[in-house]
């Protein structure tokens, strides 16, 4: 599986999830309800025991139902969420339905247990075609998260005040743990292919990932069985298939869940290894939510880079265009002389006609024009060249970013959404896709900090806005500043103000700041030394711009930086 992309949840996750919630908090009052992505709602119950959160998504590749810890206050205001919350509002849930291996999921909600439902929740966990959608009693459409045109499914539209219908019928076959291995072989070998193929083609609530941990749980010593074609494997194997696929079953059927990790990489909730212990369902729930908010995480932090780097590249390229529009212009303007030139030969023909005059005065005009356009023209470029100049420290901090762990995944992605914010804010700059607006984040300062050889913080800044900070607000006189000169990079600063720092001290600050620069490649770099109170914030010139009269240049040695970094982290 590609990184970042997490394992799709089957109808064995999906069921393990329901039952928690129909144990734990049936029946539970509706409190309300946010919406942090397009894609995914969060609501939140309150049962007798405890409050309670639960993640619904409908996203193509990751559809998923989750208990989740309490959720930062992100996409309250959303349209679906505000009729959540108003619509369901001081109401009950009072069941939680779903049939067998169907991936169909409903949520039941009265005004007190025991009364009418009037209100459901529906959700459908099929891939690509997962949705969620809000009903009133009549099973009337209030809100669903994906609106199907008539163009775009043959089977059922699904517009707002339409009336429900159920997705297609699942006519395969159910697992039944009285189904004797004879007659489990019947069924498989009606069309002989690959054995994982007919356990999907066959049987009611088989995924790809169900059969890659039948055949974990199976332990063969013949490994990629499930690729092979059925009529190719020994029968002696294909006993012992039989024997993971009943345990699965009885498993499914019993409730009998407990979670673990196989492959490095993958997850299973029904592979028995000991009996379940007390509190094994609550490490179920927590280790559910753990894994999809890692890769996750994950995915939105490559699809975020993605997206920054492509805007520097888009408002590089514009920038450069207009750049070299503006040194054409210049080149012409320089040549102001031969236009002056031209006017004066003409003045020098003995049969000068109106025509001629006419033609004279306009390169005259023009050699006037040019003249005086030198200086703007001269101003623009400086402007062009600065933008492009800003843009490569951009560049350089999203490559930072993405070098080296040296934050958690939450923090990490605060960061690049910070780096994309100021970007977007300096370059006057829009996206088309349309996202939930996020609430802002209390992390604000953090950036890196490392200690010295003699117990010194030495502070990274990490993107623009923690470049200011570090440089202006946080610093203190005595404080020392390091950047590469001449080379967009992190600022760094030596906490000096404590105490003097020792030459190992501003060695390894120097080597840091060559580090996190642009120049990182080269085996020595320039960089420059200033003491905080030498440094001035440029007005006008973006966050972490600044000037400087009083410097020291050192040699930083980047790889020593480096070493240096991940050896104070292992430690």
């Amino acid at each position: 599986m590609p990184k970042g992309v997490p394992q799709i949840m089957d109808i064995t996750s999906i069921k393990s999830i329901l039952h928690y919630l129909s144990v734990e908090i049936l029946p539970s009052k509706f409190e309300k309800a946010q919406q942090p992505e397009s894609n995914t709602i969060q609501l939140c119950f309150r049962g007798i025991k405890k409050q309670q959160w639960v993640e619904i998504s409908w996203q193509g590749d990751c559809a998923r139902i989750l208990c989740i810890r309490k959720p930062e206050r992100i996409g309250a205001e959303s349209t679906l969420a505000k009729q959540l919350t108003y619509g369901l509002k001081y109401m009950a849930l009072v069941g939680i339905h779903q049939d067998r291996y169907e991936r169909v999921i409903k949520f039941e909600f009265a005004k007190k247990p025991g009364e009418a439902i009037t209100k459901y929740l529906i959700i459908e966990l099929m891939g690509k075609h997962s949705n969620f959608f809000y009903l009133d009693k009549n099973f009337k459409i209030i809100s669903a998260g994906k609106q199907i045109k008539s163009n775009q499914s043959s089977f059922r539209i699904i517009s707002t005040g339409s009336t429900y219908s159920d997705p297609p019928k699942n006519y395969k076959k159910e697992p039944n743990e009285n189904e004797s291995f004879e007659d489990w072989l019947k069924t498989l070998s009606v069309a002989p292919q690959e054995l994982k193929k007919c356990l999907m083609n066959n049987y009611q609530g088989v995924s790809p990932i169900l059969t890659r941990q039948i055949e974990y749980f199976a332990n063969l010593k013949t490994k990629n069985l499930m690729d092979k074609n059925i009529e190719n494997i020994d029968l002696k194997n294909l006993e012992i298939i039989f024997k993971a696929w009943k345990t699965w079953i009885i498993n499914f059927n019993t409730n009998n869940f407990r979670y673990s990790i196989f492959d490095n990489y993958f997850y299973s909730v029904w592979i028995p290894k000991n009996n379940i212990k007390k509190g094994e369902h609550q490490y179920l729930i927590e280790q559910l939510e753990d894994y999809y908010s890692h890769y996750l995480d994950l995915n939105r932090i490559s699809n975020l880079f993605t997206r920054i780097k492509n805007l520097i590249f888009k408002q590089s390229s514009l920038e450069l265009k207009n750049l070299n529009d503006q040194k054409e212009l210049l080149n012409k303007s320089e040549n102001f002389e031969s236009y002056r030139q031209k006017a004066d030969n003409i003045f020098l023909n003995p049969n000068l006609e109106k025509k001629n005059i006419l033609e004279a005065e306009k390169l005259y005009k023009k050699t006037k024009k040019l003249k005086r356009a030198k200086n703007l023209i001269l101003e623009r470029i400086r402007i062009y060249e600065n933008k492009i100049k800003r843009l490569n420290e951009y560049s350089v901090m999203l490559e930072n970013l993405n070098y080296l762990n040296l934050e958690s995944l939450k923090i990490k992605l605060n960061q690049l959404e910070d780096l994309k914010a100021e970007l977007m804010k300096e370059f006057n700059l829009r996206e088309k896709s349309k996202t939930i607006k996020k609430k802002q984040n209390f992390y604000n300062f953090s950036p890196i900090e490392f200690k010295s050889p003699d117990n010194l913080v030495i502070q990274v800044g990490r993107n623009m806005k923690q470049n200011d900070l570090i440089s202006f607000k946080y610093s203190k006189k005595g404080d020392l500043w390091f950047h590469a000169q001449e080379s967009p990079g992190s600022h760094v600063v030596l906490k000096s103000s404590v105490k003097d720092p020792t030459s190992n001290d501003i060695q390894i600050s120097a080597d840091i700041a060559a580090f996190f620069s642009k120049a990182k490649g080269n085996f020595k770099v320039p960089i420059n030394l200033v003491n905080i109170k030498d440094l001035n914030k440029i007005n006008k010139g973006g966050l972490g711009c600044v000037s400087f009269k009083k410097q020291q240049i050192l040699w930083g040695n980047p790889t020593r930086g480096e070493d240096y970094i991940k050896k104070i982290r292992e430690s």
